[in-house]
């Protein structure tokens, strides 16, 4: 390199976050006032009362569907794979022949579906919590994006609902951006499963799936939970997040190959949705924690939530609300493979982080967080 590149410059409109509040019918607002749920302690109500509104359930119904999907899913398999007609078992053994040898939808964009995005299930969905989409500037449709989530929590039903699903109007507020979700390998290689989420807009979290969409042209957008699994470890509910950034890099580069703005997002109240066991750095739950993510590519953070019917623990996530904000694009060059150093990488890793740390405390105050922090670390911390 001869000359340090630097990006056309842009003048994104910033605009103020939409209140949700004003444009609900007053059942949603009653529903929405009455979500957040203390913990449960010895001095409140530890079972749900008999009389909870018939919207209340199905918002639950929803979370609860959503968790025993992979589960469902694999119990269809096995009552296909013991069924008595040949013909319904050979048709099974030939998709999971399929499935695992030949599928290619994962890293090919996936089998969006917009009708099942727009369902009105999944407004059941963002309203159990509730979840909040908040656009802080325009995202003009010219060029390809990479959305950084943060922080990673313990599933990430923030991802999921803002950008997996339209519950939350993500489509009416960015138009033109085509979004796909990535996710784990892993998870399209349960039957049936996999086609569910590809529906969705997910698609595998490889090189290859981020190249393969991003060249699709203008518009055509990925998203990168980039804490990973290990930061999944660091999900407790605290004025201090951990985000595992230090050292991840490989989206800046990726996004310097294909000319693709980076955009922080930032969601207040995903790490706390559930109570995580505390394992603190060097700790002997941590290093057991971390020989098992190593092996398995999953984390194993030891955490409860609640019930169906009570609230003290369980898997369901904690009714607290997640307000998400979508923060200023970085406007990145294309750049061929030769011209990527890692002085360039480095440099616009730095403005992610900055411009990240930015959104952050510009919102922090509106939800609680006036003292919050964040630090970042790598993946050896």
């Amino acid at each position: 390199m001869t000359e340090e590149i630097v990006p056309a410059s842009s003048s994104p409109v910033m605009t103020e976050p939409e209140d949700e509040n004003t444009k609900m019918v007053p059942e949603e607002k009653l529903a929405r006032e009455s979500m957040i749920f203390a913990p449960s302690t010895p001095t409140n109500r530890t079972f749900a009362p008999l009389n909870i509104p018939l919207y209340r359930r199905r918002q639950t119904l929803t979370i609860l569907t959503w968790f025993l999907m992979p589960w469902i899913c694999l119990y269809i398999s096995l009552v296909l794979l013991r069924c008595h007609n040949w013909y319904v078992v050979g048709a099974f053994i030939a998709y999971l022949t399929w499935m695992v040898f030949f599928q290619k939808y994962p890293y090919e964009g996936g089998l969006k579906q917009q009708w099942l995005r727009r369902l009105k299930w999944w407004k059941w969905f963002a309203d159990y919590f509730p979840i909040h989409l908040h656009k802080t500037y325009d995202l003009p449709p010219d060029r390809p994006y990479i959305f950084g989530y943060h922080p990673h929590g313990i599933i990430s039903l923030g991802a999921f609902c803002n950008f997996a699903t339209e519950a939350t109007g993500f489509e009416e507020k960015f138009p033109g951006i085509d979004l796909r979700l990535l996710t784990l390998k892993v998870n399209f290689r349960i039957p049936f499963y996999g086609v569910y989420l590809s529906m969705m807009g997910l698609c595998d979290a490889s090189k290859e799936s981020c190249n393969y969409v991003l060249k699709k042209g203008n518009g055509n957008s990925i998203m990168l939970v980039l804490g990973g699994a290990k930061e999944s470890l660091d999900a407790h509910p605290s004025h201090e997040y951990i985000l595992t950034l230090k050292n991840r890099k490989g989206f800046v580069k990726i996004g310097l190959a294909n000319g693709a703005s980076l955009v922080p997002v930032f969601s207040f109240g995903e790490n706390d949705l559930y109570d995580q066991l505390a394992n603190p750095f060097g700790s002997k739950l941590r290093q057991i924690q971390i020989k098992i993510q190593k092996r398995l590519g999953y984390a194993t953070p030891v955490f409860k939530g609640r019930g169906i019917f009570q609230y003290a623990f369980g898997f369901m996530p904690n009714r607290r609300a997640i307000d998400t904000y979508v923060g200023e694009p970085i406007e990145l060059p294309k750049l061929d493979h030769d011209q990527i150093t890692p002085d360039i990488i480095d440099k616009y890793h730095e403005q992610y982080m900055d411009a990240l740390r930015r959104l952050f405390d510009t919102y922090k105050a509106k939800h609680g967080n006036a003292d919050a922090t964040i630090k970042y670390i790598n993946d050896n911390e």
